[in-house]
């Protein structure tokens, strides 16, 4: 490049400060960061600030209070085993009913194929005990009144506890399980207005990670990096899923989420859930809920229940019925929320006590004094009036999580739970989770003099060649910036942003330039329309650094047709680049049903 071209864009650049009022030549001269009595800091060293706010921005009430709503159906039966075999329990009846039943494999993914069927008959104050069969099972119950009516239909599932005879003998090495238990869509600071009696009960009990940052868009772009190490476009060429690697090292393992369109979705192809599924595994419960007896309790059709049950509530039941085989012996186990979180706001308060009682359970039943437990979340809310605040922005990329660990734990490895405690203020991502539990499958990697030898080797590392995933029980280097750690700038709340003038003409080239980028996404589908520039909505310089001859701005711009809203962040040097995913911030709902592609239903609006 010629001095002439330096010279242009350096005066360029100089010139862009002065007009967005940054005041570059002051920040020689600038005091230090004024931190107000409402903010929390998350993160404060060399390679980043980044710092929340107590109280959230102001939101509109719901269009429905979702936090009062109850599942209008009866249950009218529950699930037992006792004495090595199934029954279903009926509540005293108020009039005679005639039931089908269905039983399915407990792995089995075609609901349609049952493995047998039968009938019963239940009489008014009747109240006695159905047998249904043995071991792990699905069983379906569909019960009508005399004139054929529909009173009655659910999805009920047995897990024995282990057998005395199968009970895991101690072999002298103590291992550490893991039980990882996510709540989509919750933010750090969402998390704490919203959880209070939780945070309590936790109080001496957890780590939490101030500086976890999202990498992806979605849930699955989130997790993703996190079971498997690698990115989305990455996974499908590696078999390194955490469940795979416990498995190798002597843990059972578990699955289950409260959806069955969820990270995983039921079924078979690219998106879907990994070949081989753990060992205990929920998804194909809630695939026969959502085919047969799911309703939505919700006007936007976004929370399902099932008799008198919410899909939330199946996912603890699932839980619950594992305490008896994690008693046992040592497990990896996954478990994911996503119904009410995603859409609403307000639903998170209504998660604070039966997560706390959830956690209360695993203490009293012994659980916890041998499980790392990870209360984590993807994503702030990415949809909704909340999220279009500036305040909600930022906390869509600050998830929360927090660590539960038995003190046996600091007293047998001292300087790794230092360290893992240490990092708590750091910039940390997905990618080191990956590591930290690989860690956990051999916990002599924790020992003093390899722990040593291991933060020797990272501390030799230069800035450029840190490793993307760093464990927590090694100290993440405080020079750490989004880039290093590979969070895309759409992501990265650590560089200061300034809201600049929407109608200003470098941020109307850019905002055309990102619609222009989202038509050449849906080019090869012609049932999109092409879209068209509305309006800027906001408009923010983002700084790179005072070296940097290259200008970056975060755009929200809307759309035509469909008002779709969507944001990314564009780069100007000598050219335009996108170096962000583009996020759709409002909800799109129908608009993208002619497209199944979740990267595509984002951008689409179907002709």
């Amino acid at each position: 490049m010629s001095s002439y071209m330096r010279l242009l864009m350096f005066l360029t650049g100089l010139f862009f400060m002065m007009y967005f009022s940054l005041e570059p030549i002051m920040d020689m001269f600038e005091e230090p960061v004024i931190v107000r009595s409402e903010d929390i800091i998350f993160i404060n060293n060399s390679g980043c600030f980044l710092r929340g706010r107590r109280s959230p921005a102001r939101y509109s009430q719901a269009l429905e209070p979702i936090n009062l709503l109850r599942c209008p159906e009866p249950q009218l039966m529950s699930a037992m085993t006792k004495d090595n075999a199934n029954f279903l329990v009926p509540k005293e009846m108020s009039e005679n009913l005639h039931c089908k039943y269905w039983v399915l494999a407990a792995w089995d993914f075609t609901s349609s194929k049952g493995l047998l069927e039968g009938h019963f008959s239940l009489k008014r104050g009747e109240n006695s005990d159905i047998q249904i069969g043995i071991g792990r099972q699905i069983v379906r119950v569909k019960c009508k009144d005399n004139l054929n009516f529909t009173k009655y239909h659910d999805v009920h599932f047995f897990v024995p506890p282990p057998l005395e005879g199968l009970k895991s003998k101690p072999n002298g090495i103590k291992k550490l399980s893991v039980m990882v238990l996510g709540i989509d869509s919750i933010s750090h600071m969402h998390f704490v207005r919203n959880f209070p009696h939780l945070n309590g009960f936790l109080e001496s009990m957890h780590t939490k990670f101030f500086g976890y940052s999202r990498v992806g868009l979605d849930t699955r772009a989130n997790l993703v990096p996190f079971l498997s190490g690698f990115s989305t476009d990455e996974a499908d060429s590696t078999e390194a899923w955490l469940w795979e690697i416990f498995k190798a090292g002597g843990y059972t393992t578990a699955f289950g989420e409260d959806s069955a369109e969820g990270v995983f979705p039921s079924g078979n192809g690219k998106e879907q859930f990994p070949s081989n599924p753990t060992d205990f595994y929920l998804p194909p419960v809630l695939l026969e809920m959502h085919s047969h007896s799911r309703y939505s309790l919700d006007l936007r059709e976004m929370v399902y229940c099932t008799a008198e049950r919410q899909f939330q509530g199946i996912l603890r039941d699932f839980i619950a019925k594992l305490v008896p085989h994690m008693q046992q012996r040592p497990f990896f186990s996954f478990f994911w929320q996503s119904q009410g979180v995603q859409e609403y706001y307000e639903f998170a308060e209504q998660l604070d006590q039966p997560y706390m009682m959830l956690l209360k359970s695993l203490q009293e039943a012994d659980v916890l004094n041998n499980t790392i437990v990870f209360l984590m979340s993807d994503h702030g809310l990415r949809a909704g009036d909340y999220r279009s605040s500036f305040q909600g922005m930022a906390e869509e990329s600050q998830p929360f999580l927090l660590a539960i660990y038995p003190d046996w734990l600091k007293d047998k490895y001292p300087q790794a739970m230092g360290n893992f405690e240490s990092n708590s203020h750091s910039l940390i991502t997905p990618y080191d989770l990956h590591q930290t539990l690989k860690d956990v499958v051999r916990l002599d990697n924790l020992q003093g003099s390899q722990l040593e030898k291991r933060a020797k080797i990272l501390q030799s590392h230069s800035p450029e060649s840190l490793p993307r995933g760093i464990s927590l029980f090694l100290p993440i280097p405080e020079h750490r910036t989004c880039e290093l750690a590979h969070i895309p700038p759409l992501f990265c709340f650590c560089r200061k942003h300034t809201e600049i003038p929407t109608d200003d003409g470098l941020v109307l080239r850019c905002s055309r330039f990102l619609v222009e980028s989202i038509n050449q996404k849906t080019k090869s589908h012609p049932q999109c329309a092409k879209l068209k520039l509305q309006s800027v909505v906001l408009a923010y310089f983002m700084e790179l650094g005072e070296e940097s001859f290259s200008h970056e701005f975060r755009l929200r711009v809307k759309t035509l047709p469909g008002n779709g809203e969507f944001e990314t962040t564009v780069r100007v040097s000598e050219t335009l680049v996108l170096t962000s995913p583009i996020s759709r911030v409002n909800r799109y709902q129908k608009q993208s049903h002619c497209v199944s592609q979740p990267q595509i239903k984002a951008l689409c609006f179907c002709t």
